[in-house]
């Protein structure tokens, strides 16, 4: 597992920095070990060299992946929930959304007002981060009146210090309902795990072990 930092731009400043946002770069076992299928576009060459936070753009702006995409949830999207959307559809407001999207965050990021787009990922988290680092959600975008495109993160310290582990366009409300949450969920796990293994709970003591 390694670290990218997003921001600030030049590494050298994370240390003064009010806040360190940062993205996971999982290697080819660990991301079969969460679940992600071997021939699945996100170990493809194409996009296996980005870190989590920009592989879901690089994914998102693919027609090929939302389509393989479509076909592995089309049972979801065929549901009330989804008003039975058709794939034309889907990927229309996929592109749509992503300028937005990122536009968003990364102004969010230069305006150190990133925390302010987070939420637990459970409301019981809420609770425990006077005294350590939990697991948070970042919801974006739309897709017909819905905001399933989902971030997840680890806060290492609170509006201090977040980690971005990984992305997936949420298909189905509940999510241990659907594979591709539940490999989300493995990310985030398995990063909370290997930081508090680490000891690294502050910005500094990341930064350090990042840089």
């Amino acid at each position: 597992m390694d670290f990218d930092i997003l921001y600030p731009e030049r590494r050298e400043d994370a240390f003064e920095a009010d806040c360190v946002i940062a993205a996971v770069f999982f290697d080819e076992d660990e991301l079969l070990s969460f679940g992600v299928k071997s021939d699945s576009l996100e170990l493809d060459d194409a996009f296996y060299g980005y870190n989590q936070f920009e592989k879901a753009f690089e994914l998102w702006s693919s027609p090929q992946y939302l389509s393989n995409y479509y076909d592995q949830f089309k049972s979801f999207f065929q549901a009330e929930y989804w008003h039975d959307i058709s794939e034309d559809t889907f990927l229309s407001e996929v592109s749509n959304s992503l300028n937005t999207i990122r536009k968003t965050i990364l102004i969010a990021m230069e305006s150190n007002t990133f925390h302010k787009l987070i939420e637990p990922l459970q409301p019981e988290e809420e609770t425990n981060r006077i005294y350590e680092s939990i697991r948070v959600k970042l919801k974006q975008g739309t897709i017909i009146g819905h905001r399933p495109f989902r971030f997840y993160a680890i806060e290492i310290e609170e509006k201090k210090c977040y980690l971005i582990t990984g992305a997936t366009i949420k298909v189905h409300k509940d999510m241990k309902k659907a594979s591709n949450t539940e490999i989300e969920i493995k990310k985030l796990e398995y990063t909370l795990k290997h930081l508090q293994k680490k000891g690294i709970d502050t910005k500094e003591i990341f930064v350090t072990q990042a840089l």
